[in-house]
């Protein structure tokens, strides 16, 4: 007789319970970006910038899983086109 336990047997956990991680990890890249664009950025473009990034990681079905990489990309872009010119001139003569 098999008196193992047969914990692999037990139902998972609904998709429901990883509700409460997707909002910390969405917190966690806001956070993050924050503090490292915080100073360059006003508010509001920041704000637009991760709505946009919410709004097409939702549009693929995984919003999860876009989120933080669409976010960086959103904040990334918003900050170098407000970048002084300066800025944008040093970087095309390093990158050359």
């Amino acid at each position: 007789m098999n008196s193992r336990h047969r914990s692999h047997l037990q139902r998972p956990e609904p998709i429901s319970s990883l509700l409460p991680l997707t909002g910390v990890l969405k917190r966690s890249v806001t956070d993050r970006l924050a503090r490292e664009f915080g100073e360059q950025l006003p508010r509001s473009l920041f704000r637009r910038a991760l709505d946009e990034a919410e709004s097409v990681a939702h549009s693929t079905g995984f919003p999860n899983l876009f989120f933080p990489a669409l976010a960086e990309e959103k904040v990334r872009l918003v900050s170098a086109a407000i970048a002084p010119e300066s800025a944008h001139r040093s970087w095309f003569c390093h990158a050359a």
